[in-house]
């Protein structure tokens, strides 16, 4: 006859407590929501920190939704406990997705400038400023006027100054790719009405332009994870 484990052994309520609460907190500390997202202190040691964390957090969820499966071959438990977990699994699960989501794939980048478009609209005209700051769901590092009637909005990240991206929100007339200052340096990915997204590789991009700037128009990519590979591309 199999020996009976404790409940506790397999699942524990206050474990999946702790778990969701530190999932939480690890989405908040890297969101544009954070108290240092605006700081022009740099903190690429929090972005560590928290790049490792999400592995962390990933393996023991992992194993807790592993031990909750294994609790419910256990008549010793109750259905009360059992499906406590369950719905704390199903919650943290959502708030890592969700967070994932949201910053890594083409649908959360084009979801994010729907929500941020009454936050973006007092920026679609051209303007030069240096003043890093949360709009809507984005923090811009600075906004450019590199193109006659496009406005530039260069993304940071929420770990302080220092932490572009290679990314700009550029707000174009309609569906027509925007224009370039530099065609080999630049793509373009529609994102929202007249809001699309640049990429930058750093590596073709020169700085040295005499004083004059020929924009011409941009090139366009079918993808943001195509958008990605071209920021790397010569690395």
């Amino acid at each position: 006859m199999r020996p009976c484990l404790l409940p506790g052994v397999f699942m524990s309520t206050r474990r999946l407590i702790v778990l969701a609460f530190l999932t939480g907190l690890w989405v908040w500390a890297g969101s544009v929501y954070s108290p240092w997202a605006e700081d022009l202190e740099p903190r690429l040691w929090l972005f560590d920190v928290l790049f490792y964390t999400g592995f962390i957090l990933l393996f023991w969820y992992v194993a807790e939704a592993l031990l909750w499966l294994r609790s419910c071959r256990e008549s010793s438990i109750p259905f009360r406990e059992r499906l406590a977990g369950a719905c704390l699994l199903m919650l943290t699960a959502v708030a890592g997705l969700t967070a994932n989501v949201l910053a890594e794939t083409q649908i959360g980048w084009q979801w994010r400038v729907r929500i941020s478009m009454a936050a973006l609209t007092p920026y679609t005209e051209p303007s030069h400023q240096d003043f890093r700051h949360r709009v809507g769901l984005f923090i811009i590092d600075t906004q450019r006027m590199p193109c006659s009637g496009q406005s530039w909005l260069w993304l940071g990240r929420p770990f302080g100054g220092g932490t572009g991206t290679n990314l700009a929100l550029v707000h174009g007339s309609g569906r027509a790719v925007p224009l370039s200052p530099q065609p080999e340096a630049f793509r373009f990915l529609h994102m929202h009405e007249n809001w699309w997204l640049a990429y930058q590789n750093p590596d073709s991009y020169s700085a040295e332009t005499n004083g004059t700037i020929v924009c011409v128009e941009g090139r366009s990519v079918a993808s943001h994870a195509q958008g990605l590979r071209f920021i790397d591309s010569l690395h």
